[in-house]
């Protein structure tokens, strides 16, 4: 369904990306001070404690996504977005008063509740009010807010930190929360949706083909984000630890990374209009493994900067084109149900990938973890490449 109104429609795309730029800033503001946070005498298995404040973000929201995409179905997209924009700001104000690694990982969790409500609702709402033509560019100017946000907060991190201290940072997050709820309060209005016959609101009603692209999604998402994921939860102990690098460089780093992220989300956006999702998606888990190889072998810090271009670049692929997918099979009526799967994936892989990564960081060493990780995607690139094209997925537009 759509609104009657290519303005309106315009508007809330737009607030919707500012609304994840707030969220995402939230998620990887703390990036760069990981390792300071965690490479001290009284932390033992750093790596792995890094790993546990990333994934218990994502460990609770993931238990929220599907119901938190029912009740948006239910009751409307907009309180759930809501709710999740202020709890985002609380819990940013949380951060500055923790006293240990083990603070932030209770802190991290009570954010991730968040993200379970705020992510299927709002996915969900840029679905409603766009046909299956304007979709990929209403998602690519949606990753566009994401990219910056997560491209901001590193570097915003690292300096803000630096000048002003420990509050600062964490002061800018719940601002841009709360800005982010009152545009959301003010200026988006939900456009009525069809109730679902009551035999079919049980259950999941894909065809064949959309269950199986919808997994495919899933599979790469999962692997994809992971690529994050392990940048977030690993990348900054790692750099301290082999290049002593200061905070302000790693969050640079990162920055350049979601940099990439943005500003190739209108070029991909064009180039899967020619290619299909899928393809996309698969040049993405390419160009992961590029970064990663470059990332293992890494000697220099300008080597870093270019693995970060390789990777960001590689995950915007992965994350616009499963996406569009996925709220493409979505149908009319159950599209928060499906983000919430789409999302519950998503947060899985941010809940579980790190915690793994970190412990066999702490027994390997970062390095062969950044080889076999690309060994793995590239694996993944290959069964999805042929498994999509026997599928032949074709998507009503």
């Amino acid at each position: 369904m759509q609104f009657n109104s290519n303005q309106t429609r315009t508007r809330v795309v737009i607030i919707a990306a500012i609304c994840v730029f707030s969220t995402q800033f939230g998620v990887t503001v703390i990036a760069p001070l990981l390792g300071m946070w965690v490479m001290v005498p009284e932390t033992p298995h750093p790596f792995l404690v890094s790993g546990l404040i990333i994934s218990s973000f994502a460990l609770v929201s993931l238990a929220l996504n599907i119901p938190g995409g029912i009740i948006s179905d239910k009751i409307g997209r907009k309180p759930l977005i809501v709710i999740g924009l202020l709890l985002y700001s609380v819990t940013a104000l949380l951060f500055p008063f923790s006293k240990s690694p083990h603070d932030w990982i209770f802190v991290r969790a009570l954010q991730g509740a968040g993200a379970g409500f705020f992510f299927p609702a709002v996915a969900a709402l840029l679905a409603d009010i766009t046909t299956h033509e304007e979709r990929g560019h209403a998602l690519s100017v949606y990753n566009m807010g994401l990219g910056l946000g997560l491209a901001v907060g590193p570097i915003s991190g690292g300096f803000l930190f630096a000048i002003y201290g420990i509050f600062m940072p964490f002061l800018f997050c719940a601002a841009f929360a709360l800005i982010s709820v009152v545009l959301v309060l003010l200026f988006v209005h939900e456009p009525k949706r069809k109730r679902r016959p009551k035999e079919k609101r049980a259950g999941l009603s894909l065809d064949a083909v959309g269950k199986k692209a919808l997994a495919l999604c899933c599979v790469m998402v999962f692997f994809g984000k992971g690529v994050a994921s392990v940048m977030s939860g690993l990348f900054s102990p790692f750099a301290v630890e082999d290049f002593g690098i200061s905070e302000e460089v790693i969050g640079t780093i990162l920055s350049v990374m979601f940099v990439a992220f943005t500003l190739l989300q209108v070029g991909f956006n064009k180039l899967m209009k020619r290619i299909g999702e899928i393809n996309l998606s698969v040049a993405g888990l390419f160009l992961c493994v590029c970064g990663l190889l470059v990332l293992y072998s890494a000697t220099s810090v300008s080597e870093l900067f270019l693995m970060s271009v390789f990777i960001g670049a590689g995950i915007g692929a992965i994350l616009l084109g499963t996406l569009t997918l996925a709220s493409k099979v979505a149908g009319e009526g159950q599209e928060g149900k499906v983000m919430g799967i789409y999302y519950t994936t998503f947060y899985a892989s941010l809940g579980c990938i790190p915690i793994v990564c970190g412990a066999l960081s702490d027994i390997f060493g970062a390095r062969l973890l950044f080889l076999g990780y690309a060994v793995l995607l590239f694996v993944l690139m290959v069964v999805v490449w042929k498994v999509g094209t026997s599928m032949l997925v074709k998507v009503k537009r």
